[in-house]
């Protein structure tokens, strides 16, 4: 993937992308994506998805729209883009369901397993973590 080559609306660098084949995905996990990719096509007929495991370095999540904000803090969640916007050598496939890994490169390095697994946040919501 070419720094030259590659742009995208949001600021994404090539290095942002783990190598595909080096993550794993629990059957649980790949569950979660294989439906939302579902979800992402059933809302934009023609348009053709991919669904990424994305580091996000802050979340807070809120009930209702009058209830406090929850810090979750980092780790990963599920994303959706237009296949246009990741580059194609940074897509991996399980299953039939098209992946990408926007992980920083520190905490890919650390995973002891390189598996993406589920998790719950204490607000209860469906969360990732690459072990």
């Amino acid at each position: 993937m070419s720094p030259d080559t590659f742009t995208n609306s949001y600021g994404f660098r090539p290095t942002d992308f783990a190598p595909p084949k080096q993550i794993d995905v629990s059957p649980e996990a790949l569950s979660e994506a294989r439906q939302f990719l579902s979800e992402l096509e059933s809302r934009s007929q023609g348009t053709k998805w991919i669904v990424a495991f994305t580091w996000c370095y802050d979340r807070t999540f809120k009930k209702s729209p009058d209830s406090p904000a929850i810090d979750e803090g980092p780790g990963i969640d599920l994303a959706g883009y237009r296949v246009s916007e990741i580059p194609a050598d940074a897509v991996d496939e399980k299953s039939g369901v098209p992946l990408a890994f926007i992980i920083p490169h520190d905490k890919f390095e650390n995973a002891d397993k390189k598996e993406i697994v589920q998790t719950r946040l204490v607000s209860g919501r469906l969360s990732y973590e690459l072990e």
